[in-house]
């Protein structure tokens, strides 16, 4: 069982390829502090590399994130793997939502469930009425909440994710329009993100506050 105790910290350090393994972050007078890494491969979803360039494909990678749970190694394991999910809804989310919608394909790669309905809807509905997200969708103090692996009950293995993003930093907005002036305004939100054939998505996300906690 998962105990509880004081907030750590993980970073991992920045590598220039995969690694096929990551090792435990080690602990560091009681913080454990280490940079983002690239993926392993063996948490990434086969992709075609015929297709797959740096400028169109970037490489997924494991984000600082804090979490007040101790960690055994079979999940922080599940941690990494539902991080590199995390990030990669994310970047999907920018990529379909920029272009207005248009540029849909692959977003079954990193959502599933909910987050993939939602996802797909907002596009069409983005295409149909002229429109485009303006800015960015961002994410800060990534938390984990919960990691839950219980094979035994027959559920999918899932990590529950809590992070910041600054709203006021993206508006849908008529194509071509500029993204206009907000009052600063940040949110908390909750990402449930499963594991599914091997590969971690994110399954569904909900508001957790209208500010940053």
């Amino acid at each position: 069982m998962t105990g509880h105790g004081g907030r750590l910290r993980y970073r991992t350090t920045t590598a220039l390829t995969l690694a096929s393994a990551l090792a435990v972050p080690l602990v560091l007078s009681g913080c454990e502090d280490h940079s983002p890494v690239a993926a392993p491969t063996s948490t990434l979803p086969a992709k075609d590399s015929s297709t797959a360039t740096p400028a169109t494909d970037p490489q997924p990678t494991i984000p600082a994130y804090e979490t007040e749970l101790h960690l055994s190694p079979e999940e922080t394991e599940a941690v990494e793997g539902a991080l590199v999910a995390f990030e990669g809804y994310i970047a999907t989310i920018n990529r379909v939502f920029s272009s207005g919608g248009k540029d849909n394909e692959d977003t079954e790669i990193f959502a599933s469930d909910r987050s993939l309905e939602a996802l797909e809807t907002s596009a069409d509905e983005l295409e149909n009425r002229g429109q485009y997200m303006a800015g960015k969708y961002d994410y800060y103090d990534v938390r984990i909440h919960d990691v839950a692996l219980e094979p035994e009950l027959n559920q999918a293995d899932s990590v529950i994710v809590l992070y910041c993003s600054h709203d006021s930093n993206h508006a849908v907005v008529d194509l071509d329009d500029p993204l206009p002036s907000q009052k600063p305004q940040s949110l908390t939100m909750k990402h449930t993100i499963t594991k599914q054939d091997d590969a971690w998505k994110v399954s569904n996300q909900e508001l957790w506050s209208k500010k940053c906690e």
